[in-house]
């Protein structure tokens, strides 16, 4: 999976808010054409949605982007068998593995 770097910090932020290309490109001191490509690979690999926000000034409305749904990256390494897989889990699942995986 290509879940490194920049990609991941981006999902970091977007799983703690909404936030626009521009916003991203700020935090991460990075240009928007940067940031709009790596949204671009994230939201075809199903991982971030995007939603148009009305604007409260005239002119485009502004997009955000967010965690498209609860998803845990398995990795499984053993001597005999290795696998990796992008699964959906549902909040008791996500509770657990947050119980599991801390900081």
């Amino acid at each position: 999976m290509f879940l490194t770097g920049t990609k991941w910090q981006m999902l970091e932020m977007l799983s703690k808010e909404s936030l626009s290309p521009l916003e991203i490109s700020k935090k991460l001191g990075t240009t928007i054409a940067n940031i709009s490509q790596q949204l671009r690979l994230l939201q075809t690999a199903g991982l971030v949605k995007k939603e148009r926000q009305a604007s409260s000034k005239p002119g485009k409305p502004r997009m955000l982007f967010s965690i498209a749904e609860d998803l845990a990256f398995i990795t499984i390494l053993s001597k005999d068998f290795a696998k990796k897989k992008l699964v959906k889990i549902n909040p008791k699942q996500k509770e657990a593995l947050k119980g599991i995986i801390k900081d």
